[in-house]
């Protein structure tokens, strides 16, 4: 009884198995429905890749230009700022002190010069009526010129303290935004003291660095798409402006700079961009984006060739619209999966 239970069992197990495994290879075989693109060859933006950092188009670390205590701070952060206005003070007392002696020295200069000038003229009259020798005029000649040095130096000496009190009141030096205020009150600074940082922020310069080999793409004038990481994909315009005249030595590269129109202030210097610069059109094998699977580090399609799918890894070019240039990867002429589903992979066959 149990040597019959046994045949039977192992009869049953060969019936089923070759039955079982034929249909999960007939399920695993059968074709699936695609709906496919062809690829063309068209005009594509071609570009460069580079990357760089925002700049103010005008940068300065304002001095204080005169020693002195800081007795009052009219700006903050972030503070728009008009050309001349008036950021930081410094005690005046000084300074008012100085310029009034200097004034007054110039005023005593000035007044000896006239006399000698009066002198100068008198004596002329007495050479010429033979009263005093050449050896006396002279004298009072060159008393009469030194006189006048002396009175343009005091003038002079007037004028610098006068510039030292205006000194007192550190003022912007552009139309701009304060980027950092550096003092306080109470606090000592000197002539060459950094007071506040300021940037011009309309327009911004763009300054990338191009490798020697890819220098004579680069021209005046042409047009750059940069984006920076606080606003994803958004593009924004810039125009190439102004191009060093060396390459590095330490880096090999030189540095363009861009003009970068920013009236909202929305784009800060320092941040960091990546920028496509324009070259013109050129030909190149074009897909649908739909076509296009993207993961961390590649991106894929899915071709069509004799009934059967093939996946391919792919180089991307530039955009225009829905279509994306693939570099590498695909022909045109081949056909390619549209939005590929969960059951399209290498390998399998197409209706």
């Amino acid at each position: 009884m149990r040597r019959a239970v046994g045949i039977l069992t192992l009869i049953c197990a060969a019936a089923c198995k070759p039955a079982d495994a034929g249909s999960a290879a007939t399920e695993a075989e059968a074709p699936i429905h695609v709906q496919t693109a062809a690829v063309v060859e068209q005009p594509m933006p071609d570009y460069v890749t580079l990357t760089g950092t925002l700049r103010g188009n005008q940068e300065s670390d304002v001095a204080a230009d005169a020693p002195g205590k800081v007795v009052q701070t009219l700006v903050e952060r972030g503070q728009m700022v008009k050309r001349g206005q008036v950021m930081v003070t410094l005690d005046a007392r000084g300074a008012v002190l100085g310029a009034s002696a200097a004034e007054a020295q110039s005023k005593v200069a000035q007044s000896q010069l006239e006399e000698a000038q009066r002198e100068c003229e008198r004596v002329k009259h007495l050479l010429e009526t033979k009263a005093i020798s050449q050896a006396e005029y002279d004298r009072q000649t060159s008393d009469c010129t030194a006189k006048q040095f002396s009175a343009q130096a005091a003038q002079a000496q007037s004028l610098t303290a006068v510039k030292l009190l205006g000194d007192t009141r550190v003022r912007a030096p552009f139309d701009g935004v304060v980027g950092e205020r550096y003092v306080n009150v109470g606090q000592w600074v000197a002539s060459t003291t950094k007071v506040v940082s300021m940037y011009e922020q309309d327009p911004l310069r763009l300054a990338l660095t191009v490798p020697e080999a890819d220098l004579a793409l680069i021209k005046p004038d042409m047009t750059v798409s940069f984006s920076v990481a606080a606003f994803g994909d958004q593009k924004f315009p810039a125009t190439v402006k102004y191009i060093s005249p060396n390459v590095r030595e330490s880096t090999r590269d030189l540095v363009v700079e861009a003009l970068v129109a920013n009236p909202d202030g929305k784009l800060k210097p320092g941040m960091f961009a990546v920028a496509k610069v324009a070259l013109g059109q050129v030909p190149r094998p074009v897909v649908p984006s739909a076509a296009v699977v993207k993961d961390d580090t590649n991106a894929r399609v899915f071709a069509v060739v004799q009934g059967q799918i093939q996946e391919r890894t792919v180089q991307l070019g530039s955009t225009d619209g829905d279509n994306i240039a693939i570099l590498s990867g695909v022909k045109p002429g081949e056909n390619v999966v549209l939005t590929p589903a969960a059951d399209v992979h290498d390998g399998a066959k197409v209706q």
